[in-house]
């Protein structure tokens, strides 16, 4: 203790050099505890809840695929018949809105979950108010149950339990914390999941829809779970080959992510991870370059304490501690960041389109783990960065030194120099290479081939059912729906639809008439205009006809994928299938063009289209196609279906708003490409400012006697500009070598991205080039401008 606290001191007459070093560390080891947090919250931990070692989760795999979700049929299978779990409970891995309402005189828009009855009971939750469903709530659709987060955000009211919001009786209030297992969405309000939808979903066992919790009875281990979920997974695929052959239940852990997701999340986070670590080397080398200039300098002062009888080891253990006490303080400045900015960050709201705004919930943990990972990062950080100095203080001969034989511009810590400016340009390059990769492969999913016009495009939702209509009357605000939006301003054309394209779609079991297998296809229930208004061709056949009625011989459109998928090489006009619900023989009257239903980046997949004038639905899309920037319209059309009487509405929501969500993923990890690479710039101009700098200033002697030799400013400029440049242009090529090599491995996360991506290499590499030679300029002007008398007087 009594050493580094006599390091500290002695640092304190470099404090500039403390204060740049401390800064670099403690950014770098902020983000990299934050980085580890991440993965520790989300796969590391359960979820929080009581008696976490005992839950789990359970997923269906088909053959060697990732886990994925469970239909309601298999999941009522496997719980009434398993003899392991004291109880499974199930959720849909998706939210639903329940749409805009009036509570107490302000306006405010919900999102549900519905969840099954015994869901809490299995989780181990307990009320903070009222009380939680029970299995006699499960086909309860009038009441729910108000998340923590909401129940503050709309006043903390002691007495909400008994009010009513959104057509709901709230029953209790969730512990503060709890928010669901589902991605950190803090929702609103938890309803029953058996009146949650009317679609076929909860028969049709190909639909796979929810994420399972489970909690394991005593004595039971994992491996006697899996071999009992096996069984009855067998014992499914015997009963109902078609459906179910193939898939298998698995037992994974719990954690706050669903089965199917865990994947992809373990991807995204070990890249995020891999990216905080190059910083943190970027940060390392930075400091330890500083170091090493220091130690230079202070080469006569080493010079002394070897001439007084101290050992080698003493002068290494000296660098170490100095490095210690920097990257001491640097982690524990870090630790402070980061508990900051999770405090001020871990929460917030976005606009999701159609159901306005929403707050979300992030909290990693900084558990023992992570500060033990912290703990090791600074042990290497202090290894890092104290080793070039080191290396230099092992490296002294005393007689040289003593005799004047020894620079301390000496070829060897130039040379330990270069290479630690080398390692920050290359690995700065690397960040730039990858932020460009994410923008370049974010431009391309902008501009990809939707197989619609989605210009000026904005869509409305209108729950039919819930607001009391039966078929009749509905069929009848079918026609009302469309008088009323196509007499706004503005407007060109009007549609209904089920799905739009980008917004999801119900997929539904489709099979050839004499076919052996059954498959799902999504599917769509569209008006007859619907092909029109969308702008989105029909390259067979005809679109639906207003002859076509309920009655009439049943007919569906299907895309180029279906067709080529079930009749190759035939004509598929005229073609019989088996589709909707009941499934029944349809006759295909068209082929549209492919299409994007879900995401940007999906490969062409089967669909197909209902006409609504077949088959009724109780909630509705009516879409609007307008003159100029759809948002104009959002009001209009908004107010054009409150004049209707509509109780619950939503947020109109363009287009354009729908493509933006789908690119969630990928606009988060361009945010934080960019945001670590203008760190990592940052970093690597501060690291290269300060070794340009200490470099010339450690030849000034030999700036002195060129100036006085003749050289001009010019000359000398050029001098340092080649030496900075060959330095960085060798860090560059090393940086691009890895960004190639990078996007050998992650290619198949990049959309349309070619193996050397030059819009992404040659930015980089010349903006690194570009702030090289800034700041060998800024750097050498100080010295190279010394007048030839002064300069001989330095010799």
């Amino acid at each position: 203790m009594t050493a580094f606290l006599w390091r500290a001191r002695v640092l304190r007459r470099y404090w500039k050099l403390a204060a740049v070093s401390c800064f670099s560390l403690s950014i770098a080891l902020a983000l990299g505890i934050i980085g580890l947090g991440v993965p520790n919250t989300f796969f590391a931990l359960p979820p929080a809840v009581s008696a976490p070692d005992r839950l789990v989760m359970i997923g269906s795999r088909y053959g060697s695929s990732a886990a994925g979700l469970v239909s309601y049929p298999d999941y009522d299978y496997f719980r009434k018949n398993n003899h392991v779990f004291t109880d499974i409970a199930a959720a849909p891995n998706s939210i639903g809105a329940l749409g805009d309402f009036n509570f107490e005189g302000r306006q405010v828009s919900l999102l549900s979950r519905p969840v099954s009855g015994n869901y809490f009971a299995v989780l181990g939750i307990h009320p903070f108010l009222g009380r939680l469903f029970s299995e006699s709530d499960d086909a309860d659709a009038q009441i729910a149950v108000m998340t923590y987060s909401c129940w503050q955000r709309l006043g903390a009211d002691p007495h909400i339990i008994g009010k009513t919001l959104a057509a709901h009786h709230i029953i209790g209030v969730t512990p503060p914390g709890f928010s669901g297992a589902f991605y950190g969405v803090e929702g609103d309000l938890f309803t029953a999941l058996f009146p949650y939808d009317s679609s076929p979903w909860r028969t049709d066992r190909t639909a796979r829809r929810l994420s399972l919790s489970a909690r394991f009875k005593s004595g039971v281990s994992k491996r006697q779970a899996q071999a009992e979920l096996s069984g009855l997974s067998a014992q499914l695929a015997s009963a109902y080959p078609r459906e179910d052959r193939g898939w298998t239940a698995v037992v994974t852990r719990a954690t706050a992510l669903p089965p199917d997701a865990i994947g992809t999340a373990e991807l995204m986070s070990s890249i995020l991870v891999a990216l905080l670590l190059l910083v943190l080397l970027l940060a390392c080398a930075n400091v330890a370059n500083l170091l090493l200039a220091v130690a230079v300098g202070r080469t006569q002062e080493a010079a002394i304490k070897l001439a007084l009888g101290a050992g080698r080891r003493r002068l290494i253990r000296d660098s170490l501690t100095e490095s210690l006490v920097l990257c001491s303080f640097g982690g524990a400045f870090g630790y402070l960041i980061a508990r900051a900015a999770i405090a001020r960050f871990s929460s917030f709201s976005v606009t999701l389109p159609t159901m306005g705004v929403f707050s979300f919930s992030f909290h990693p943990r900084l558990d023992a783990m992570v500060l033990g990972f912290a703990v090791l990062l600074i042990v290497i950080a202090t290894l890092a960065t104290g080793f070039p100095s080191a290396l230099h203080a092992s490296s002294l001969h005393l007689a040289e030194i003593l005799g004047g034989e020894m620079v301390a511009s000496g070829k060897h810590r130039r040379m330990r120099g270069n290479i630690l400016v080398a390692i920050q340009v290359a690995v700065c390059t690397l960040v730039l290479v990858g932020l460009g990769l994410c923008q370049r492969s974010l431009y391309n999913l902008r501009h990809v081939d939707l197989g619609f016009s989605a210009r000026n495009l904005i869509a409305h939702t209108v729950l039919l059912q819930a607001e009391g209509y039966n078929e009749v009357r509905g069929k009848q605000l079918y026609q009302t729906l469309r008088r009323t939006a196509a007499a706004i301003p503005g407007v060109e054309a009007v549609t209904l639809a089920a799905n739009l394209p980008l917004m999801g779609a119900s997929a539904g079991p489709v099979q050839i008439p004499g076919g052996a297998k059954t498959i799902s296809v999504g599917q769509s229930v569209v008006d007859a205009n619907y092909f029109s208004t969308l702008g989105m061709p029909i390259v067979r056949g005809r679109p639906f006809s207003p002859s076509e009625r309920e009655g009439s011989p049943p007919v569906v459109i299907v895309n180029q994928k279906m067709a080529d998928l079930f009749w190759p090489g035939e004509d598929p006009i005229g073609k019989i299938v088996s589709a909707g619900n009941p499934m029944q023989n349809v006759t295909v009257v068209g082929v549209s063009a492919n299409g994007k239903y879900e995401d940007l980046d999906e490969l062409p997949q089967p669909f197909l289209y209902l006409p609504l004038s077949q088959h009724y639905l109780g909630y509705i899309n009516v879409v609007v196609r307008t003159k100029g920037d759809p948002r104009r319209w959002s009001a209009p059309l908004t107010q054009a279906l409150r004049n209707l009487r509509f109780k619950i509405l939503f947020q109109p929501a363009t287009l354009n708003d729908w493509m933006n969500l789908t690119l969630f993923r990928q606009r988060v990890a361009a945010g934080c490409f960019a945001i670590l690479g203008a760190l990592a710039l940052l970093l690597s101009a501060l690291g290269l400012f300060a070794a340009v700098s200490y470099s010339i200033r450690d030849r000034k002697k030999e700036l002195a006697v060129r100036v006085a030799l003749g050289s001009s400013p010019r000359q000398l400029l050029m001098m340092v500009l080649r030496e900075t440049l060959s330095v960085a242009a060798v860090g560059v090529c090393v940086g691009i070598l890895l960004g190639v090599s990078a996007t050998m491995i992650f290619r198949s996360q990049l959309y349309g991205v070619r193996l050397a991506e030059w819009t992404s290499l040659a930015p980089a590499a010349g903006a690194m080039l570009l702030v090289s030679v800034l700041i060998g300029c800024i750097s050498a002007r100080r010295w190279i401008r010394t007048e030839p008398m002064e300069a001989i007087r330095h010799v």
